[in-house]
């Protein structure tokens, strides 16, 4: 009876197996990639550009759109191409939210949600319309 083992191989594998996939399942799910397209872009002035990408993050969900503050003098290619290193000022709900520029100033009017707003790290001045309706 000494030599008897007490687990056999092949009734440990199957649970390791089992604990494995479950892992990586959750990391799958917790870095899951968004898809960004650029959706439109305003002019602020010489030194800002406004993109709005339009991003989804698959099927089962419904569009949000990111509004980024990058730099004028820099490409729409560039500004995908680094979309990851950014971060968006405002993100919303809204498809038909619009965009102007006047005088270095940015005016938005929002009808729908607005998930996060932040004045963003250029120095320019936003006048946010936003209602609920």
């Amino acid at each position: 009876m000494q030599k008897e083992r007490v687990f056999k191989k092949r009734y440990v594998f199957i649970p390791a197996l089992f604990i494995v996939l479950m892992i990586a399942w959750v990391i799958h799910f917790l870095t899951f990639p968004v898809g960004h397209d650029l959706y439109k872009t305003v002019k602020v002035n010489n030194l800002v550009t406004l993109y709005v990408t339009q991003a989804s993050a698959g099927a089962m969900t419904s569009f949000s759109y990111h509004y980024y503050l990058y730099d004028a003098t820099k490409s729409e290619a560039d500004f995908m191409a680094h979309i990851d290193d950014q971060r968006a000022f405002m993100v919303t709900s809204d498809s038909k939210a619009t965009a102007t520029a006047n005088n270095d100033h940015l005016y938005l009017r929002v009808r729908d949600d607005i998930f996060s707003f932040n004045n963003g790290s250029y120095k320019i001045i936003v006048h946010l319309d936003a209602a609920p309706y």
